[in-house]
C-alpha cells in the first residue's frame, strides 16, 4: 500500500480548513478550502504566502477586494455547459454579477504599483468586458429581461403597456357606473391570474355579467371579469404570451453565446475563488496576527513562539498560553521529548506538524518572525490510537502499523512525529524496538520529534550526535506541568509525585520509591535540580530582556528629547538671525535714504555718498544671513511651501518670476503676487501656528 505522504487527518488539518472557511467572503472559495493541502513546490507555497501578505497590507488600510457581488454558480453552470440545464433569467443575472465582480477584482489587483504578487493574480482574470456588456443589455440585476434585449421585445412591451392601459380604462369606466356601485366591494379594478376583475358582492352576482375567476375565503366577494373587457384582456394576454416567447428566444441566443465563452467564464470563476481564498489567508495575518513563514528549499525547520491554532482560538478559556520554540536541522535533526503525562508532549507534536502543513499549503501560521519551514516531501505521524480501534487492532499493533508506514515513506526531506514510541508492550522490548526505529530514521536523516517515557530512548540522544533530548518543564513544588519545551536535558515522568498528589496512599508511594531504587531516584533528583536551574536561568533571562527593553525605550525617549532640544536651539538661532536681519534692514533703509539725498551734492561730497552706499550694500551682502536667503530663494520652485509673515501662514507657491523678483502664492481661495522680500524660509515651531 502506498504511504500517505502527509497525515492531514492525524494532524487535524480540518481545523485549518474551518479557520479559512470562516474567513471567506463568498461561498465560491469553499471547495478550494476543502481541497487544500500542501502545494507542489516551495515556490508555489511562497507565492501564495506573498499574495496573502500583500492583501493584508491593503486590508490594514481598509482596502478590501470587491468580492461582495460574486454568487455561487457551480450548482448549474457545469450542467449548463454539458447541455443538461437551461438557465433562467435569474441565473443569467447572477452570471452577470459574477463577471462584473471579475472586472472589479482585476482592477483592484492592479491598483497598486509594486505589489507584484497581486499583479500576477490579475493575469488570471480573462477579459470578459464584452460578454458582461452583452448581458448588461439583456437582464438587470433582479433577473428581469430588458426591453433592449431585442427590437421585437421592445415592440411587444409597448403593445402590452398600451393594452393594459386600455383594459384598466375600460374596467374603471364600467365599475364607475352608478347602478353598479352598490354591487361592488370596491370600484377599483384588480387582477386575478393575469385577468382584470371587479370585486362583486356575492348577492349581486347576477347584476355583473362576465367570467368568474375567483372568490374570497369567506365566499362573500366574487372576482368577476366583466364581459365588456374580455376582448381587450384577450389581446393583452396574447401580447404577454408573445412577450414570453420572445424572452425564450432571447435566452436561447444568450445561451448559445455563453457556450462559446466557457473558457472565459470558468477562468473568471476560478480567479475569483482564488482571490477569496487569498483574502482568507490574509485575514489570518491582518486580524489574527499570524506570520507568513517562508518555505525554504532546504535547511532548518524553525518555529518561534508558535501556538496551535486551537489553543490560540481558545485563549480566553486557557489560563496562560505557553508558546513553543523549536529548531530541527541544525545542529540536530531529531528530538526525543520526555516528561510527565498531561505535560504537553502531544501538543508539541501536533503544533510542529500542523504548522508545517499550513506553511506548505501557503497558509500563514500562528508564530512570530524568524519562523521557517523546509520544503518537506512528507509529514508522517503516529499520534493516538483511534486508527487502531477502527481497524480492530491492539494499541501496540496500531502503533507498529503506522510506524512501519512512516519507515516506508520517510526520506531526508521528511518530518516524522511519533507519540509514545515503544509504549503498549513490555518496556524492555518496546525500548529496544524504539531504539531501532530511531536508528532507522537517523540513517535516513529524516527530521523527527519523538515522545516517550522509556529511559532507553533518552540514552539514544546522548549516544547520537544528530539527536537531542528535550523535556516538558514541570514544577516540582506545585507538582504541575509548565507546558514549556526545554531542549538539552531529558525529563522524568514524575509518576510517583503525581500519584501522591491525586490521592494515592502515602505509604504505598513510599514503598514504590523504595522499589524504584536509589540509583533511579538519584537520577530523577539530578534531572529535577537541573530543570529547576534552567527555569531560574530562564526567569533571569526574561528579567534581563525586560530591563534591556526598558533601557532601549528610555534611550529612544532621550534621543527624541535631544532632537527636540536641537530643533529648538536651531530655531532660536534662526530667530536671532531674523531679528538681526530685520534691524540691519532698518539701518540700511535709513542710511540709504540719507545717503541718497547726499548723492546729488557737489563734488566731492556726492561721490563720497555714492561710495558709502556701495560699501554698505557690500557689507550687508557679505553677511551669512544674506547668502542663506539667496540660496533659499534660488531653490524655490512651483509647488514649494513658504512662510508669509504678513498672513502668518504657510502658502503654496504657484509661480516664481526671478526676472522681477516676484512670487505668486495661493493663500486660501486667493492667488496673490508678492515680492521675494515678503517671504521667509522660517517656519513656526508650534503646529498651531500653521495652516
Amino acid at each position: 500500500m502506498e504511504p500517505v505522504q502527509f497525515d492531514l487527518e492525524t494532524l487535524e488539518f480540518r481545523v485549518v480548513r474551518e479557520l479559512l472557511t470562516e474567513r471567506l467572503e463568498t461561498a465560491l472559495g469553499r471547495h478550494l478550502v476543502q481541497a487544500l493541502g500542501p502545494l507542489g513546490t516551495a515556490a508555489e507555497a511562497n507565492a501564495a504566502l506573498e499574495e496573502a501578505r500583500e492583501i493584508a497590507v491593503r486590508l490594514a488600510e481598509e482596502d478590501r477586494p470587491p468580492l461582495g457581488s460574486a454568487v455561487e454558480l457551480r450548482s448549474w453552470l457545469a450542467a449548463f455547459f454539458a447541455g443538461e440545464h437551461q438557465p433562467e433569467t435569474r441565473d443569467i443575472a447572477d452570471l452577470k454579477r459574477l463577471l462584473r465582480c471579475a472586472l472589479s477584482c482585476k482592477s483592484w489587483l492592479r491598483a497598486r504599483e509594486g505589489q507584484q504578487a497581486l499583479w500576477g493574480m490579475a493575469e488570471a482574470f480573462p477579459d470578459v468586458r464584452a460578454l458582461f456588456e452583452e448581458l448588461e443589455n439583456v437582464v438587470d440585476d433582479r433577473g428581469e429581461v430588458l426591453s433592449s434585449a431585442s427590437l421585437r421585445l421592445d415592440e411587444l412591451r409597448r403593445e402590452i403597456e398600451s393594452s393594459e392601459g386600455a383594459v384598466r380604462a375600460a374596467a374603471a369606466s364600467y365599475a364607475g357606473r352608478e347602478e353598479l356601485r352598490r354591487c361592488l366591494q370596491s370600484t377599483e379594478p384588480s387582477w386575478r391570474h393575469g385577468r382584470p376583475v371587479l370585486q362583486v358582492r356575492q348577492e349581486f352576482r347576477h347584476m355583473v355579467p362576465g367570467i368568474l375567476h375567483d372568490r374570497s375565503q369567506s365566499g362573500a366577494t366574487l372576482f368577476v371579469e366583466p364581459s365588456c373587457v374580455v376582448e381587450l384582456a384577450n389581446r393583452l394576454s396574447d401580447a404577454r404570451a408573445a412577450e414570453h416567447r420572445e424572452i425564450q428566444v432571447v435566452l436561447a441566443q444568450i445561451c448559445r453565446g455563453l457556450r462559446r465563452c466557457r473558457e472565459e467564464v470558468d477562468a473568471s470563476l476560478a480567479a475569483i475563488e482564488r482571490l477569496d481564498l487569498a483574502q482568507a489567508r490574509a485575514k489570518l495575518i491582518h486580524v489574527d496576527g499570524y506570520y507568513a513563514a517562508p518555505v525554504v528549499a532546504s535547511g532548518v525547520l524553525r518555529l518561534r513562539r508558535a501556538l496551535h491554532p486551537i489553543l490560540l482560538s481558545a485563549q480566553n478559556e486557557v489560563d496562560a498560553l505557553v508558546p513553543l520554540d523549536i529548531t530541527l536541522g541544525d545542529p540536530y535533526r531529531m528530538i526525543v521529548v520526555t516528561g510527565p503525562n498531561t505535560g504537553g508532549k502531544t501538543v508539541v507534536l501536533k503544533t510542529v506538524g500542523l504548522l508545517a502543513l499550513m506553511a506548505l499549503s501557503g497558509i500563514p501560521i500562528p508564530a512570530q518572525e524568524g519562523s521557517q519551514i523546509p520544503d518537506l516531501d512528507g509529514i508522517f505521524a503516529d499520534i493516538g490510537d483511534a486508527q487502531g480501534i477502527s481497524q480492530n487492532l491492539s494499541t501496540f499493533s496500531a502503533h507498529v502499523t503506522r510506524i512501519a508506514r512512516c519507515l516506508h515513506g520517510a526520506t531526508e526531506r521528511s518530518l516524522v512525529l511519533l507519540d509514545e514510541l515503544g509504549a503498549g508492550t513490555d518496556p524492555e522490548e518496546g525500548g529496544s524496538l524504539g531504539y531501532a526505529v530511531l536508528e532507522a530514521f537517523e540513517e535516513r536523516r529524516s527530521m523527527a520529534v519523538v515522545t516517550t517515557h522509556l529511559g532507553q530512548l533518552k540514552d539514544f540522544a546522548y549516544s547520537n550526535e544528530g539527536t537531542e533530548n528535550g523535556s516538558m518543564s514541570f514544577d516540582g513544588e506545585t507538582l504541575s506541568p509548565l507546558y514549556r519545551l526545554e531542549i538539552g536535558i531529558p525529563g522524568t515522568s514524575h509518576a510517583l509525585d503525581i500519584a501522591g498528589r491525586v490521592g494515592m496512599p502515602a505509604d504505598l508511594v513510599r514503598r514504590a520509591r523504595e522499589l524504584l531504587g536509589r540509583q533511579d531516584l538519584g537520577l530523577e533528583e539530578v534531572i529535577g535540580q537541573v530543570q529547576k536551574a534552567r527555569v531560574q536561568a530562564e526567569d533571569a533571562r526574561q528579567r534581563t530582556e525586560e530591563l534591556r527593553g526598558q533601557a532601549e525605550t528610555r534611550e529612544r525617549e532621550l534621543q527624541v528629547k535631544h532632537q527636540e532640544i536641537d530643533r529648538r536651539q536651531a530655531w532660536l538661532e534662526e530667530e536671532a538671525d531674523s531679528l538681526v536681519a530685520e534691524q540691519l534692514g532698518e539701518v540700511r533703509d535709513r542710511l540709504e535714504a540719507t545717503l541718497k539725498d547726499f548723492g546729488n551734492a557737489p563734488k566731492p561730497f556726492g561721490e563720497r555718498a555714492q561710495e558709502l552706499r556701495r560699501e554698505l550694500s557690500e557689507l550687508l551682502r557679505a553677511r551669512s544671513l544674506h547668502r542663506r536667503r539667496m540660496r533659499f530663494l534660488g531653490e524655490l520652485r512651483k509647488g514649494s511651501r513658504v512662510w508669509v509673515p504678513t498672513f502668518h501662514k504657510l502658502c503654496l507657491v504657484k509661480k516664481v518670476d526671478r526676472a522681477r523678483d516676484l512670487i505668486t502664492i495661493e493663500a486660501g481661495s486667493m492667488r496673490l503676487e508678492i515680492p521675494f522680500e515678503d517671504i521667509s524660509w522660517l517656519q513656526p515651531i508650534d503646529p498651531r501656528d500653521k495652516n
